[in-house]
């Protein structure tokens, strides 16, 4: 019978790799390196070297643009080291015809913006104050009571309005979520948008009702709605009273 080697105990400290401390030259090359790389960084920030020189803007049309110059101005002369983002993205963004943006350093000298701007959707009245309201609900700017026709109108009883501001008065809302569901190549313009609580109305340029009922499934009725319009021949269209399409499955013209 085959006898088995005896066992040798070996410790377990001398199982475990040996470690070994850096060496001093070691850490004096590291500690080199970082302070080369410190004194760079404080070099670049105050050097004008980097200092910000132009202002690339693209996305907006150019209203838009000039108010982003315009403020992203106060950097002038900054370094674009030392470019505090989140606080030049929170002041740009406060802009009322600003929804959001993204910015990039373009060493030595250029930050570029592209921006994504405020989408106008419906025009708010209050009163003799007439306000452009932008898909959110955020106040964009005054405009004048009969200017961009394009636009319905919304009229709205509570809320202080103010350029950035967001529209407050439920019904307007309401409203103005109809606004936002409008296709671009709607058959007929829509004026006004009435809201109540259970229902909402298009106004078309003709006078002509188009009755949405609750705002359930606003998409569907109206592209319903656009469908019988668009089918119709003119004459027809224009002498409609109403256009109800409160069940979306059948329509019913008066």
């Amino acid at each position: 019978m085959a006898r088995r080697p005896p066992l040798a105990l070996v410790s377990a400290q001398a199982l475990r790799p040996a470690l070994r401390l850096p060496s001093a030259r070691a850490l004096v090359a590291v500690g080199a390196v970082v302070g080369v790389l410190g004194l760079l960084y404080l070099v670049a920030r105050e050097t004008p070297l980097f200092a910000l020189r132009t202002v690339e803007v693209t996305g907006a049309p150019p209203a838009v643009r000039d108010a982003v110059l315009e403020a992203a101005a106060a950097w002038e002369g900054e370094s674009l080291v030392a470019l505090d983002g989140d606080d030049l993205k929170r002041r740009l963004e406060a802009l009322p015809t600003v929804r959001s943006l993204r910015y990039d350093r373009a060493f030595p000298n250029t930050l570029e913006i592209a921006v994504v701007p405020e989408r106008a959707a419906a025009v708010v009245r209050q009163g003799r104050q007439v306000w452009v309201v932008s898909e959110r609900g955020r106040i964009i700017g005054g405009v004048d009571p009969d200017g961009d026709k394009r636009l319905p109108r919304i009229r709205v009883a509570a809320g202080d309005l103010q350029a950035g501001a967001f529209l407050a008065d439920e019904r307007g809302r309401l409203a103005l979520t109809a606004a936002t569901h409008l296709p671009r190549r709607f058959p007929v313009r829509v004026r006004a948008i009435r809201a109540r609580e259970d229902d909402v109305t298009l106004v078309l340029a003709s006078e002509t009702e188009v009755r949405l009922g609750r705002p359930s499934e606003l998409p569907l009725k109206i592209a319903v709605a656009a469908r019988v319009l668009r089918s119709l021949p003119e004459r027809e269209r224009l002498g409609l009273a109403y256009l109800d399409v409160t069940v979306p499955e059948r329509p019913v013209a008066g």
